[in-house]
């Protein structure tokens, strides 16, 4: 079962926790792309999304580095794929997360820093980015859960986080990552993790 799968199979358990989000300012409040996006950010966004991490470097804006803050850095895995990602991000989650998982969460953390990039200079990304990003997520994590057989649960947690992950960006109107409190995500990630739990009960 992929994460992807294992996502799915949860989606109807987010609903759950719907009414205590409803009336979070912007969760639905954008629909249609902007104007005019910030092109560089884009077709990194796009490389990005492709594990093409020399396009994504090429196409890097020339001054991201100076807005946010840091320079991305290239790092290999051990099948061979090579990401751009945050040096310093992580797994910002409400749960200890396997370790394994750090690399894929400083890719979507580069990703979250680039729609947050071209919101602070004027160019936001539509909101297909974002769920592009949410999707990449997921299938790094399963890429790790095949290729690390031995990690207990690794689908099961890697479903639980990737969801968590797209029901909070549907929160916030797949637009540009806002902070928020923990118990935000620590919520959602709980509803997600009671319909894992709902479904082996009824098996």
């Amino acid at each position: 079962m992929t994460v992807r799968s294992a996502a799915v199979r949860v989606a109807s358990v987010v609903f759950l926790a719907t009414a205590a989000y409803a009336a979070v300012p912007g969760a639905l409040a954008h629909s249609a792309a902007p104007p005019t996006e910030d092109a560089a950010a884009a077709a990194t966004v796009t490389a990005l999304v492709a594990d093409d991490a020399e396009g994504a470097l090429s196409s890097l804006p020339a001054d991201f580095t100076a807005v946010m803050g840091y320079a991305p850095i290239v790092e290999q895995w051990a099948d061979g794929t090579t990401v751009l990602a945050d040096p310093e991000g992580d797994c910002s989650a409400p749960v200890p997360l396997p370790a394994a998982f750090e690399s894929a969460c400083r890719v979507h953390d580069l990703g979250y820093d680039l729609l947050r990039y071209a919101h602070t200079t004027g160019g936001e990304l539509g909101t297909g980015a974002r769920r592009d990003l949410d999707g990449l997520f997921a299938r790094h994590l399963d890429t790790v859960c095949r290729s690390e057989p031995d990690i207990t649960s690794c689908t099961p947690i890697a479903g639980i986080s990737s969801a968590a992950v797209e029901f909070n960006s549907w929160r916030q109107g797949h637009r540009t990552p806002v902070a928020e409190s923990p118990w935000a995500l620590a919520v959602a990630a709980g509803s997600v993790a009671l319909g894992f739990t709902a479904r082996k009960v009824r098996r």
